[in-house]
């Protein structure tokens, strides 16, 4: 292998886990290369630039475990860090292992051929040009794909609109997250809906939340780390990712030993409350042990929780829209809040249920509803923020070659119990696709893949 753009090893995408997996393949002595569709590193953390963007796990089990220096010489503000932050500590990682010089940017895989004669596969960029390698790896992650709403006449609105997975940055005005006189339309009450929601709700004139189902929302309760908390996490950083590995999501929260109803009435609202009021999942993930698995537990969980909104929410109409009817607290993943229902008590914020009134249509104006008359509403001009339901998505592109190996799926529970690997065959025409939600979750795929290539 003596071409200039022929490598022993091809990684698509420059995110976390494509940082990693160049620097462990570089460090055996691979010659490595990165496509990254993108003009930075950082994956997820370089595309969402949505106003509310931050971490829901803590900040230093989120960050990578595997280099000392790295721990030793970055110190995090925030207990739940806020997307800028993390896009300046990827750029760090990326300039102290000098990662860039191994990655292109601007590059999107359009295809990929292996050649059996050689032993070997070819990539396609879209711009045509093309790069050989024994090894293909995908480093593009679950979050890589963004899905618009299948609106009629979505491209017809004559104001400002985005999904968040693009947002614009700017230095003025609402793409410097200032929406002081407008007036905004936001598509959606996901994860990202709740983070963006909060913070379009502080300063726009008004604010009109399309919700189509609710989800279980528990307080992030974030806030500085000081210095002392600082000195502790990075001189215990092994024990806390240790901690990590043994628990079930790989969060820092371990689940209670006790069972709901071993306890009393008092001792449970009261145990309850207390997770409540700290960081983290720790409400959902550090609760009673049988609450995702016992139908009875789950209830008493969820209606602690539909209380809690209850409290929180002034109007009891609004406030029932925003308590989920078809799951229990807990069943699927916690998107984490900062005084979100609180915003549904302001004057300036206005929730529009879609399953009474559902979106018709998009028109220059606005949004056009129907009640269930049905009788049109006037459309105002809205600016449409828009953010949809998470969707986790494969970018596809063409796998061919005369005996391309068919996908197959597995996974390494002791080092992620949610990730997920697609591998195509552990042969000489390794082609790998490994799907991972954060550092602490990818570093044991990492590896493994990079001890594969080894013994290949």
């Amino acid at each position: 292998m003596t071409s200039s753009n022929t490598y022993d090893a091809i990684v698509m995408g420059a995110g976390i886990a494509g940082m990693y997996q160049l620097y462990t393949l570089r460090q055996q002595g691979f010659k490595v290369k990165v496509f990254e569709t993108g003009d930075g590193v950082g994956g997820t953390w370089h595309w969402n630039n949505y106003p509310g963007c931050r971490f829901d796990s803590e900040s230093y089990t989120y960050a990578y475990s595997w280099s000392k220096d790295i721990i030793d010489e970055w110190t995090w503000t925030e207990r739940f860090a806020p997307q800028p932050e993390t896009k300046r500590y990827l750029n760090f990682v990326a300039d102290k292992f000098e990662l860039r010089k191994d990655i292109q940017f601007n590059s999107r895989v359009a295809k990929a051929t292996y050649d059996e004669a050689n032993t070997e596969w070819e990539v396609e960029l879209d711009d045509g040009s093309t790069a050989r390698a024994k090894f293909v790896i995908s480093a593009t992650g679950p979050l890589s794909a963004f899905t618009l709403p299948n609106i009629p006449g979505r491209d017809s609105y004559a104001g400002e609109s985005c999904h968040t997975a693009r947002w614009p940055v700017g230095d003025s005005g609402w793409k410097a997250n200032d929406f002081s006189g407008l007036r905004v339309g936001v598509i959606g009450t996901g994860a990202t809906g709740v983070q963006v929601i909060q913070e379009i709700a502080k300063t726009a004139k008004e604010l009109t939340v399309f919700q189509l189902a609710p989800n279980w929302c528990a307080p992030l309760n974030n806030g500085p780390i000081d210095a002392e908390e600082t000195a502790h996490n990075k001189e215990n950083a092994q024990e806390i990712f240790d901690q990590c590995n043994a628990t079930f999501g790989g969060f820092l929260h371990a689940f209670d030993e006790r069972e709901a109803a071993s306890v009393s009435e008092e001792e449970r609202e009261a145990f309850f409350e207390k997770l409540y009021a700290e960081p983290g999942f720790g409400i959902w993930l550090g609760n009673f042990s049988d609450i995702m698995t016992n139908p009875e537990a789950n209830e008493i969980i969820t209606q602690f929780i539909a209380k809690k909104i209850r409290q929180r929410v002034d109007n009891p109409d609004v406030a029932e829209l925003l308590i989920p009817k078809d799951h229990g607290f807990g069943t699927r993943r916690v998107p984490m809040e900062t005084k979100y229902f609180e915003c549904y008590n302001q004057d300036n914020v206005k929730l529009i249920d879609l399953n009474a009134t559902p979106i018709e249509e998009i028109v220059p104006a606005g949004m056009l509803t129907y009640l269930s008359t049905p009788q049109a509403l006037t459309p105002s001009p809205v600016r449409c923020a828009v953010s949809t339901s998470p969707v986790s998505v494969v970018r596809k592109w063409s796998i061919s070659g005369p005996t391309a190996p068919a996908p197959i799926l597995a996974c390494k529970p002791r080092v992620s119990p949610i990730c997920l690997l697609w591998l195509a065959r552990i042969t000489v025409r390794l082609s790998v696709i490994f799907l991972a939600v954060s550092s602490r979750m990818l570093s044991g795929s990492v590896t493994w893949l990079a001890i594969c290539a080894i013994r290949t």
